[in-house]
Parts: C-alpha cells; structure tokens; sequence
C-alpha cells in the first residue's frame, strides 16, 4: 500500500508534512477520508479535526482546525490549508 503524501499549512507555517496511510477532514458536507489514489477534489473545511492514521488503523495526529481548505494535488499529495 503506498502512502499519502500530507501537508497541513497554518498563516504561521507547515504543522505537518509527512507521510501517512490515511488523512480524515472535516469538509462542510461531511467527514472525508482520503488515502493514496483518491480522485482530485477540493473542498471548504468547517470546524474540527483533521486526523492522521497509520497503517495500522491507529491514530497518529490530529489537529484542531476553525476553517480552511483541502486540496488533494495529484493521486499521492493532499494539501490542507487551515486558520
């Protein structure tokens, strides 16, 4: 299984930029998983967790976030820009 490519960028720099199995946001429509092959999308982000997963299924990170926005770049990166 390849790994996702993941960049959390804050107006003050990089919180994260790693590698992980999967990535969970909180868009205005829903929670969305996203993993290495996810189609592009681009979505708003409402308040709540982004939250990183291994490949055991376990939680790695999360990170608090009020708004922002998740780009997935290509099949490998998700960019999330947060405030």
């Amino acid at each position: 299984m390849s790994n996702l490519k993941l960049e959390i960028v804050s107006p003050s720099g990089i919180i994260f930029q790693g590698d992980c199995v999967m990535a969970v946001v909180p868009s205005v429509a829903g929670e969305v998983g996203v993993m290495h092959g996810h189609e592009a999308f681009v979505a708003a982000l409402r308040e709540g967790q982004v939250s990183i997963y291994d490949d055991k299924q376990s939680l790695v990170k999360s990170f608090d976030v009020k708004s922002g926005f998740a780009e997935m770049q290509n099949v490998e990166k998700l960019l999330v820009l947060v405030e």
